[in-house]
């Protein structure tokens, strides 16, 4: 366990080593502003403030187990050494992480249903279950790009639950932004990103027909 420790924190100190790439500030930017679990806060305030009444409670109830504790978990990993980075780029050691993650996210879409929210949260919520189970099932053969996976789903939900031509543009420019900078990073290969973005889309598809947004 003390070499998997070590041999990760190695690791992690090379990553954050500054690499000879003249774009290497901006893809890290992308990359640490577009996190993916501050995304998937992102969309449940946005679905909860155009969707429900009691926006701010509906938003703490889901946002908190599952964006925020999933990203402190990811966090902790990574100061404990026992994950290179709390990105987690090795799809061996995402395994845990993603069973430890999907206990929160269940919590907070039991919590979706029990106290009184909009329909749409609770599809919100009812996805991001069914989506981490597809990327756990996917994550034993291959390793997709979670940045591209959530970046494509906000493209598809923001820009249609706000109505805003501004939040379309910023919302495709982020998923630009995520996905080049997994691969200029060197941390996901293309096929990575193209297949989170794929996953993604769809999801954020079948939320706005499930959810009767697109009808």
């Amino acid at each position: 366990m003390s070499t998997q420790k070590d041999a990760a924190a190695v690791e992690n100190r090379q990553g954050n080593e500054w690499p000879d790439k003249p774009l290497y500030p901006l893809a890290r930017a992308f990359t640490e502003v577009i996190s993916p679990f501050v995304i998937v806060a992102v969309i449940l305030f946005v679905v909860a403030f155009t969707t429900d009444p009691h926006w701010l409670r509906s938003t703490v109830i889901s946002a908190v187990p599952i964006a925020v504790i999933p990203q402190a978990l990811s966090m902790y990993m990574t100061l404990r050494g026992t994950v290179t980075d709390k990105f987690i780029r090795h799809r061996q050691q995402r395994h845990t992480f993603y069973a430890m993650t999907l206990g929160s996210v269940l919590l907070g879409t039991i919590l979706v249903f029990i106290i009184p929210t909009s329909l749409e949260l609770r599809w919100v919520a009812s996805l991001s279950v069914g989506t981490l189970l597809a990327v756990m099932l996917v994550n034993i053969r291959i390793k997709i790009s979670i940045h591209a996976l959530i970046a494509a789903v906000a493209a598809v939900i923001l820009p249609v639950m706000t109505q805003s031509w501004i939040v379309l543009a910023l919302s495709v420019l982020a998923w630009m932004g995520a996905t080049w900078s997994r691969v200029y990073l060197e941390r996901h290969q293309v096929v990575d990103v193209i297949l989170g973005s794929i996953l993604g889309g769809l999801v954020g598809l079948a939320f706005l027909l499930l959810a009767g947004v697109l009808l």
